[in-house]
């Protein structure tokens, strides 16, 4: 949808932990989100809650062994950003 942002609302953030509040958003974003987040070493907990599917916004929930959690989130994001793009290009490389 264009124009439109992301609404991410952090709920609690101290110097090793984090917990943000992800608007609109479900399994599909989360799941290769938490999983790119544990694949780095400084990363204790990724994990997120979904309360209801279709009615609650899904609480993602960092904890870190040393390093910020806001740039772990935002490295992890990034990665998968750059992962997603190389898959589209392999993609349409192989059905021209």
């Amino acid at each position: 949808m264009q124009g439109q942002g992301r609404k991410i609302k952090i709920l609690e953030w101290s110097e090793n932990m984090v917990r943000i509040e992800l608007a609109d958003e479900d399994h599909t974003l989360l799941v290769p989100l938490t999983s790119k987040l544990l694949e780095n070493e400084r990363v204790a907990i990724a994990t997120y809650e979904m309360k209801q599917t279709l009615r609650s916004h899904p609480v993602l929930y960092v904890k870190m062994r040393e390093g910020d959690p806001i740039e772990a989130v935002i490295a992890a994001a990034s990665a998968l950003v750059s992962e997603f793009e190389e898959f589209e290009r392999q993609y349409k490389a192989a059905i021209v």
